[in-house]
C-alpha cells in the first residue's frame, strides 16, 4: 500500500480560468493538471495547457487524454515535445482512443491496437528515427526532441493491457467495482516503474440528487465512453444493460461533459444515475471521501486525478484542496 497519494485536477478549456485554476492547483499541492482535449465543444486544448505551464513552475502539466483520430501521431508528439521543452520537463501525455473526439465528428474511435501503432509512431518521432502510422510515414529526421512519459487512458481491459504493454502509466477512468478493479490493475501495470492513476468525479455535495444537480453531465460523460463492450465484464448489473443502451442512443455529442448546458443529464434512469455515482465519483462527507481514498491506496494507486465537471472550476479546485487538507492528504 502507498503511504500517501498524488493528487491532480482535469479541467475542460472553456474559458479564460486555466491560468488561476492552474496557480491556485500548485499553491493548493496538486501535482498534476490535465486539460482535457475534446474539440467538439471545448477550446483548444494545448493552447490551454501553454497557459498553465506559463503560469506555474512546478505543476505537472498534460492533456488529459489526448486521441490520434482528429490528430496524426506525428502532430502529437510534437506538441508534446514542444510543451515538455517549453516547460522544461513537466509534461506527461495520456493517449486515448478518442472518443468524444471522434464520436462527436461521426467517426470511430482508434482501437488499442491502433493506439499502440500510435505510441510506437510518436517514441519513433522523439528519437528522431521515424515510424508508420496507417498509410502515412514519418521521416526519419535524425532529430531527437524532449519527449515525456506516455500514459494510457484505459476503461476497458484492453486498453489497460496496452499500458501494461507500452505504457509509462496507466490513468484508469473506469468503475471502482473491486473486481474490475483488480482486472484493469493487474493488465495495466506490468512493471515496478509504471504508475498508476485513477480519474474519477468528483464532488462534496452530500446526497446522490444534489450530486447531479452539480455536475450529472460529467457523470453521464464518462459512463458513456466508460461502457462500451461487454458490459458483463465491466461490472454492469443486468437490469441497467437496456437503460444504458438507451443512453446510447440518445446521447448529444454537442453538449459533451457541458455543466453549463446539462441535455445529457436528462437521459439516464434513476436507477443508473446512482449506480454511476456510486461507482465513478468520489463524493460526499469526510468519512465517504476517507474510505474511496483508502480503497484506490489499497489497490497501490501513485494518484488520483479528479475529473472537475462544476460549471466553475476554480471554486472546485478550492473545495478540493479543503477537503484534502481536512484528510490530511495534502499539506
Amino acid at each position: 500500500m502507498a503511504d500517501r497519494l498524488n493528487y491532480g485536477i482535469m479541467i475542460f478549456p472553456r474559458r479564460a480560468e486555466t491560468r488561476r485554476v492552474a496557480e491556485r492547483a500548485e499553491a493548493l499541492g496538486f501535482s498534476w493538471l490535465g486539460i482535457a482535449d475534446s474539440p467538439t465543444v471545448y477550446q483548444e486544448s494545448y493552447l490551454h495547457q501553454l497557459e498553465a505551464l506559463h503560469a506555474t513552475r512546478r505543476l505537472i502539466v498534460g492533456p488529459v487524454a489526448t486521441h490520434v483520430t482528429l490528430r496524426h501521431p506525428l502532430i502529437v508528439g510534437n506538441l508534446l515535445a514542444t510543451l515538455n521543452e517549453i516547460g522544461d520537463g513537466r509534461t506527461i501525455g495520456v493517449l486515448a482512443t478518442g472518443n468524444s473526439g471522434a464520436r462527436g465528428v461521426g467517426l470511430t474511435p482508434a482501437t488499442a491496437k491502433r493506439l499502440g501503432e500510435a505510441v510506437t509512431a510518436i517514441r519513433g518521432y522523439w528519437a528522431g528515427v521515424g515510424a508508420h502510422f496507417d498509410e502515412s510515414r514519418i521521416p526519419a529526421t535524425g532529430l531527437q526532441r524532449k519527449g515525456c512519459p506516455l500514459f494510457i487512458a484505459a476503461d476497458g481491459q484492453r486498453a489497460a493491457a496496452l499500458a501494461g504493454d507500452q505504457g509509462d502509466g496507466m490513468l484508469y477512468g473506469g468503475t471502482m467495482q473491486p473486481a474490475v478493479l483488480a482486472r484493469r490493475i493487474a493488465a495495466g501495470r506490468k512493471r515496478a516503474d509504471q504508475k498508476l492513476w485513477f480519474g474519477p468525479a468528483v464532488s462534496l455535495a452530500p446526497t446522490i440528487g444534489t450530486v447531479l444537480d452539480e455536475m450529472g453531465t460529467l457523470v453521464v460523460a464518462m459512463a458513456n465512453r466508460a461502457f462500451r463492450g461487454d458490459l458483463f465484464e465491466r461490472g454492469i448489473p443486468e437490469p441497467l444493460h437496456a437503460d444504458i443502451r438507451a443512453m446510447w442512443q440518445r446521447y448529444d455529442y454537442a453538449y459533451h461533459a457541458d455543466s453549463t448546458r446539462p441535455l445529457n443529464a436528462d437521459i439516464v434512469s434513476p436507477a443508473l444515475a446512482e449506480f454511476l455515482i456510486e461507482h465513478f465519483v468520489i463524493w460526499g462527507d469526510v468519512p465517504r471521501w476517507r474510505s474511496k481514498l483508502d480503497l484506490l491506496r489499497g489497490y497501490g494507486c501513485d494518484g488520483v486525478m479528479f475529473i472537475l465537471g462544476q460549471g466553475d472550476a476554480e471554486q472546485a479546485c478550492e473545495a478540493i484542496g479543503s477537503r484534502l487538507r481536512e484528510l490530511g492528504e495534502i499539506f
